[in-house]
């Protein structure tokens, strides 16, 4: 009996070593599109995996969801100029569901791929004049735009009339 609880105490204590090496809370040098800053929050080995922050040399800060060093799930964008973004990340770019907001009082809803607006969605400009169709590759491509003043413009190709 006391051979086989040796054993089995053994094997639990090796498998718990094998496992990957998962720290709670880092701070660590973060690098996105370019720009350097820190990171501070769960960790992997030593990188950002779980729920952190980034903030970056120019002020920005990205808080939300990390996997193996990469923003990836639901996180939120601040820029030091006011602008914000909240929604869907995929290793590091803006993908699937998400609202960015200027700080000039711009905002966009909708799809995203590959850190461009591409999909269903609506831009709204500041004097109230808004675009509700489809983008591609970041630009209005069909659908319609409305004017504050109450016209509506059917859009076809990037072309409104």
């Amino acid at each position: 009996m006391r051979l086989l609880l040796t054993g089995a105490l053994f094997l639990l204590t090796s498998l718990t070593h094998a496992a990957p090496s998962t720290d709670s809370y880092c701070i660590v040098d973060f690098n996105h599109d370019g720009e350097k800053g820190t990171y501070k929050g769960q960790c992997l080995n030593n990188a950002p995996h779980g729920s952190g922050s980034v903030t970056l040399h120019t002020g920005d800060v990205i808080e939300g969801k990390f996997i193996n060093g990469e923003i990836d799930g639901e996180a939120t964008f601040k820029s030091s100029s006011g602008n914000i973004y909240k929604g869907m990340w995929v290793k590091g770019k803006r993908h699937g569901e998400g609202t960015y907001k200027w700080a000039q009082g711009s905002s966009y809803t909708g799809e995203w791929f590959d850190d461009k607006r591409h999909g269903k969605g609506t831009f709204t400009w500041s004097n109230g004049n808004r675009f509700e169709g489809e983008f591609r590759n970041g630009k209005k491509y069909n659908g319609k735009y409305f004017t504050h003043t109450g016209r509506v413009y059917k859009c076809r190709l990037g072309q409104c009339r």
